[in-house]
This record gives C-alpha cells, sequence and structure tokens, in this order.
C-alpha cells in the first residue's frame, strides 16, 4: 500500500512536473512568437518608411528632369528666337543631366505619352531627336541663320514634344503621388497592429499559465517571467517608435541609455560608431561603466572580433580565451556589431562584473541583439535623413543654399521685417567675366572659382544671415536687421574678399554687386529681388567690380541717397 501510494505520489509529481515544463515550453514558444511578431511589425513599418523616402526621392529626381528639360527649352528659344546669349554651360548641363537620367528617369516616361501612331512614343528616342534638333537649330542661329533655326524648331515640333514630355512627367508625378497614401496607411496599421499583437499573446499566454500549471508555485514563476518578457518586448517597441522620432545621434544616445537601464539593470554598457572615414570607431555614448573604468575613446576595426567576425562576441573577465585587443581584464563585454542594411554602423558593448559574469551576459544577448538592431535602424535613417535634407537644401558645387530655400527664406524674413518694423537687405552678386574664365580656363577651374568665392561669401556673413546660390555664377546673400548703408558695407567687405582671390589661378577674379533693402527701396519680396538685379545691372554698366544701391523710395530717408565710403565705386542705381 505504501509503495502504492508512494508510486502515485511519484506519478503525480511526475504529472505535475510534466505539466510546467509543458507550461515553461508554450511560455518560451509564445514569447518567441509575441516577439517575432513584434519584431515582424517593426521591420514592416520600417520597410514602408523606407519605401516612403525612395518615393519621395523619385519624385525629386524627376521633378529635377522637368527642371533640366525647361532650362533647355529656354536657352534654345532664348537663342534662336530671341537672339539673346545664354550660358552654354547652363545648357550643357542641362542636357547632361537628362542624359545621365535617360534610364533612371526618363525611361520611365514612355507608357506615361499619349499613344499617337504618326509620333514616336519612346521617351528615350524622343530626347536623342530633340536634342539633336536643338543642336542643328543652335548651330545655324550661330551661324547667323536664325530664320533657317526657327523654321527647323517648328518643322521638328520641338514645342510640342517638350510639351509631351512635360504632360508625361506630370502624369508620372500623379501616378507616383498615387501610391503616398497606400503606404502611409500600411504604416499606420503596422503602429497599430503590433500593441494589438502584444496585447493579444499577453491574454493568451496569461490563459496558458493558468489553464496549464498544476503547481501554484510554478504557475505564479511563469506568469511573473511572462510579465517580465511581454514588458521588455513592449519596451523594446517603444524604444523603437522612440528612436524612429530621434533627430541626431544625440537623441538617440539618449534613448538607448534609458532602454538599457530598464531592460538590463546592472550592466554597464558604451556604443561606439564609425567616424566619416569608417577606419575607427569613436566612443559615442556609456553608462555604468564598471570601478569608473577608462573606456578608449577610439577602436580600429581590426582590434574587434565582434567586427571581424560579423556576430556577437564575449570577452572573459580574466582576459583568457580569445580576446580583442583593447579589452582590458577585469569585467566581462558582450560585444554586438550593429548591422543594418548589410553595413555595419557600429559596436555596442554591454559590461558584466561579479559571480559569473560570462553566464550572465549570454542570458541577456537576445535583449542586447534587439537593442543593438534597433539603435542600427536608428543610426541609418538618421544618417539617410541628413543626406536626403542636405541635397534638398544645399547646391551641390558650392555648399551654399539653393534657390528654393532662398525664396522659402525670403518670404519669411520679408514678412517677419514688416510685422516688426525692421529693415532687411538682400545683396545680389554676379562673379564677373565668369563665362569668359570659362572658356579660356576650363571649366574645372571656373568650378573652383565659384566654390571659394562661395567660401568668401560666407566668411563674411554673420551667423543669422543666409548665402543662396541663385543660378549660375549669381549669389543672394539675405540680411535681416539690416538698413541699405550696413548691406552696402557688408557687399564692400564681399567685394574685397572675392578680389583678394585674384591670381591664385591665372585669372582676375572680381564680382559686382548690387544692394536693396525693404523698406527702404522696395516692398515685397519681389520687388526687394527686382531692386537688388537692378542695382547689379547698375554696378555692371559702370565697369564691374563695385557694389550699387537701388533708389529709395520716396519719403525714404528723407529723400537722401546712401552714402559710403569705399575703395571701390557705391553707386545709387538710376529710378
Amino acid at each position: 500500500m505504501n509503495g502504492m501510494i508512494e508510486v502515485a505520489t511519484q506519478a503525480a509529481a511526475t504529472s505535475r512536473g510534466v505539466k510546467l515544463q509543458r507550461s515553461l515550453i508554450l511560455q518560451g514558444g509564445l514569447v518567441l512568437l509575441m516577439m517575432a511578431m513584434v519584431l515582424a511589425g517593426f521591420f514592416f513599418t520600417s520597410a514602408q518608411q523606407q519605401t516612403l523616402i525612395d518615393l519621395r526621392e523619385g519624385g525629386r529626381q524627376m521633378r529635377i528632369t522637368l527642371d533640366n528639360l525647361m532650362e533647355a527649352e529656354a536657352f534654345v528659344l532664348n537663342r534662336v528666337v530671341l537672339d539673346q546669349y545664354g550660358d552654354s554651360g547652363a545648357f550643357s548641363r542641362s542636357i547632361d543631366n537628362l542624359e545621365s537620367r535617360r534610364e533612371s528617369q526618363i525611361a520611365k516616361l514612355t507608357p506615361f505619352l499619349r499613344a499617337d501612331a504618326l509620333r514616336e512614343t519612346d521617351a528615350g528616342k524622343i530626347l536623342s531627336s530633340l536634342h539633336d534638333a536643338w543642336n542643328q537649330a543652335i548651330a545655324l542661329a550661330h551661324g547667323g541663320k536664325r530664320s533657317e533655326a526657327v523654321a527647323l524648331l517648328a518643322a521638328r515640333e520641338t514645342g510640342p514634344t517638350v510639351e509631351r514630355l512635360r504632360q508625361a512627367i506630370d502624369a508620372y508625378l500623379v501616378s507616383w503621388n498615387a501610391q503616398f497614401p497606400i503606404y502611409e496607411h500600411r504604416v499606420e496599421i503596422g503602429k497599430a497592429v503590433v500593441p494589438l499583437l502584444v496585447v493579444l499573446f499577453g491574454g493568451v499566454m496569461l490563459f496558458a499559465f493558468w489553464s496549464a500549471a498544476a503547481d501554484a508555485k510554478g504557475r505564479a514563476l511563469a506568469m511573473t517571467e511572462a510579465t517580465a518578457s511581454r514588458r521588455q518586448v513592449t519596451r523594446l517597441f517603444e524604444m523603437t517608435d522612440m528612436l524612429q522620432s530621434a533627430a541626431d545621434i544625440l537623441d538617440a544616445n539618449a534613448v538607448l541609455k534609458a532602454t538599457a537601464d530598464e531592460l538590463i539593470p546592472g550592466f554597464g554598457g558604451a556604443l561606439y560608431v564609425f567616424n566619416n572615414s569608417r577606419d575607427r570607431l569613436t566612443l559615442s555614448t556609456s553608462w555604468e561603466v564598471p570601478d569608473g573604468r577608462a573606456l578608449p575613446e577610439l577602436i580600429a576595426p581590426t582590434q574587434c572580433w565582434a567586427l571581424k567576425r560579423g556576430k556577437p562576441h564575449t570577452n572573459r573577465a580574466d582576459a583568457k580565451g580569445l580576446c580583442c585587443e583593447h579589452h582590458v581584464s577585469g569585467s566581462a563585454v558582450l560585444e554586438i556589431p550593429m548591422i543594418a542594411r548589410g553595413e555595419i554602423l557600429g559596436l555596442l558593448q554591454i559590461f558584466a562584473t561579479g559571480l559569473a559574469p560570462e553566464a550572465r551576459l549570454d542570458g541577456i544577448l537576445p535583449l542586447g541583439s534587439a537593442l543593438a538592431d534597433g539603435m542600427s535602424l536608428a543610426l541609418a535613417n538618421i544618417a539617410l535623413r541628413e543626406k536626403l535634407r542636405s541635397q534638398a537644401l544645399r547646391d551641390p558645387l558650392t555648399g551654399l543654399y539653393n534657390r528654393r530655400y532662398m525664396e522659402d527664406s525670403l518670404e519669411r524674413f520679408v514678412r517677419l521685417a514688416e510685422r516688426e518694423n525692421r529693415k532687411f537687405s538682400v545683396i545680389m552678386i554676379d562673379l564677373d567675366h565668369f563665362k569668359r574664365l570659362n572658356d579660356e580656363h576650363g571649366h574645372a577651374t571656373g568650378d573652383a572659382v565659384l566654390r571659394e568665392a562661395a567660401a568668401a561669401v560666407v566668411g563674411a556673413l554673420r551667423e543669422t544671415d543666409v548665402a543662396c546660390r541663385y543660378g549660375g555664377e549669381e549669389m543672394i546673400v539675405l540680411l535681416p536687421d539690416c538698413d541699405l548703408d550696413k548691406g552696402a558695407e557688408k557687399a564692400e567687405a564681399i567685394r574685397q574678399r572675392i578680389e583678394a582671390l585674384s591670381g591664385q589661378h591665372g585669372a582676375a577674379v572680381s564680382a559686382s554687386f548690387g544692394v536693396a533693402c525693404s523698406p527702404t527701396t522696395s516692398n515685397g519680396s519681389i520687388d526687394l529681388v527686382r531692386a537688388a538685379d537692378a542695382a547689379l545691372y547698375k554696378a555692371k554698366q559702370a565697369g564691374r567690380n563695385c557694389v550699387a544701391t537701388a533708389p529709395q523710395r520716396s519719403g525714404q530717408n528723407g529723400g537722401k541717397n546712401p552714402v559710403l565710403v569705399s575703395a571701390a565705386p557705391v553707386l545709387q542705381a538710376a529710378e
């Protein structure tokens, strides 16, 4: 009897053990499934956001294609029809830009061309025909045969052809923009579904724990572990969501430290990221460093096994076994390479001291990997946003702001000046004889002079001033809280800086300047730029390499013209 009771007791214990084991297995499976679903939702959302970024870039490139097409046509019409000599370099650049986009952008227009049995429907061939007609017309115009050039353009129907391409681009952009709501809706779905999955699987786990575990102690332990796992996954998702909003690496570092303190308490850490040349990793941030030890500021990729293998690596506290060259004994260190889109972006280190530090690091490896993955995508997105923002706002040759940024800033500055009754000045700058410099010394020298002139302009400005490339060799400077006299003084300082560049490239370098001020000379942004441009024209007529100011409006400054003592002539533009 006692034997039977003992056997029954053992059987019951075995049964409870089996049930508990099944419960633990179920718990582990559900946790893994939950994490997989959450990570899948995260990667799905990230993929849709990346697609949105690609869509924006594709639309921007197509709009640039349209701008180049319009600029090339405008040059041809001015040269052939109006007999005006424009910037042939700008025409060549527009044609080169169109040719460079033949496969990436122009070819995409073919499905959007209107069907016409009598006309070519291949966008690439249309562009080639258009280019050939333009070249022939320009050659005829150069030879003094304008009427024949005009007839050639009419015969080849270049105007209707450009209009066909423009309409195709418009249709393409309409189709392109129609995709944005789809991916934005998918992103919103991803953000909404993942938390619901977390809650759903949390409920399923609770049900599994309560129904499968016969042992109260084991059930309570299982519930505690499940709750911790659910909290970790929820916190990881929150971290991912916050990292998507990080404006720079400092924001991302703050999110990483806060998340690590909550998810892996008792462990220190450090984050290293590649420098611009990618030959060293620099210390970006650290927390809870053991014993206040000094971390190396730089790590060479060849010194780290985690980076060389592309896999997590643990350096033992006693420095035995395979350790990185930069490792200092005294604490165990788990090193996880941060990889996004197939590229290693940095290194995440997690420190452990005390009893069995290597085993404790092995236990948090999944969390550490999740932290590294989230941070990797954040770094990649920050770098991509910075690159796209720079491309959207800056002129690639000079580094100055582009014309679109200038127009937005000009409107904003003018409205602010009018609202607060302040002065706002504009300087229009044009490099003298720039076409001749290009013809005599080559476009490489011209580009170098343009870059150095832009640097000279920026070097003479305040932090609040804005310098932009207006087009070709023209630049424009926006000067908030600056009256006409001070604007002329600033223009003279810039003129001297540009003139000092002479001789560096075996050529004389100078520029002419036109200055206008709101409300002294102009009213409104359009009138302000027009007045500065007219003053610039007056400086050109006066012999170049000088500063001219726009005439003051009646009722401004008592009707007196501004006076400025300058080494170069400072002129009052005619009414």
